[in-house]
């Protein structure tokens, strides 16, 4: 059975990802505007109504923007772990904390997905990734994290594909707009994953058999599809091994097939 992730969008200002096996339907994150998921969403011939389960990783912004709206025109169940669910209704003004699996952090089945969350570092109440498997496949989503922790390897090496995030060229970020205490901030362990530290898990991940990787959470400040291509490709080459890499965007759908 084939699977079809299709990254809606992914950056600084907004971040949402959709993956299906063609019978279960399931949206990563909505960090983008509902009227842009729904178009994005429309293009795949799904509506947010078909879809199983919305999966938010962590509540920042760029992750949840269009979910107060989403909650409102649609009874799609919004699934996250209960501090990250807390921290949403804050935010966004919704009621998704008290509708949630009491064994979300153990991993659940949903439709004929198996989902499993996985703690990563950054600095928001209890931020995840997640893997999926489903199709007889297994698919990670990984991003928003300072630094590549033993819980990320053990999840996600050997998935068939990753969404991994390759935020920042250091040199960039140094270089850059940035005053030095949010530089910090991105730099730290509980910020984002520089080029050079993605590249160096990408061949990791494909020497574990991964053989689909999409870059996202590009800076649109401090990187450049380019930098990020060329340091995971330098990384792959020096392993002696080799994934097909997609680049994911902030404005405009990226589909990648299983």
């Amino acid at each position: 059975m084939s699977i079809t992730v299709c990254v809606l969008a992914s950056g600084s200002k907004g971040n949402c990802t959709y993956v299906s096996d063609g019978v279960t339907r399931i949206l990563i994150d909505a960090g983008i505007s509902c009227r842009k998921i729904e178009e994005g969403l429309t293009q795949l011939g799904v509506g947010i109504a078909d879809l199983d389960a919305v999966l938010i990783t962590h509540e920042h912004i760029d992750h949840v923007y269009g979910l107060h709206t989403l909650a409102k025109k649609y009874e799609v169940p919004i699934l996250a772990n209960s501090r990250t669910a807390i921290a949403v209704d804050v935010k966004m003004r919704t009621d998704i904390a008290r509708k949630q699996k009491d064994n979300f952090d153990t991993g659940f089945r949903l439709g004929t997905a198996e989902i499993f969350p996985f703690r990563v570092s950054h600095d928001a109440a209890c931020p995840v990734g997640y893997v999926l498997t489903l199709g007889g496949h297994k698919v990670a989503y990984c991003t928003d994290l300072g630094v590549v922790t033993d819980s990320v390897r053990n999840n996600v090496e050997g998935c068939d594909l990753v969404v991994l995030e390759s935020n920042h060229d250091l040199r960039m970020l140094e270089t850059g707009p940035y005053p030095p205490e949010l530089q910090a901030r991105i730099r730290s362990e509980h910020g984002h994953l520089s080029n050079e530290d993605s590249a160096l898990f990408a061949a990791a991940l494909a020497l574990s058999g991964t053989r689909q990787i999409v870059l996202a959470h590009l800076s649109e400040q401090n990187n450049t599809p380019a930098l990020a291509t060329k340091a995971v490709n330098a990384a792959l080459k020096r392993a002696g091994a080799a994934v097909e890499l997609t680049v994911a965007k902030q404005n405009g759908s990226v589909v990648v097939t299983l």
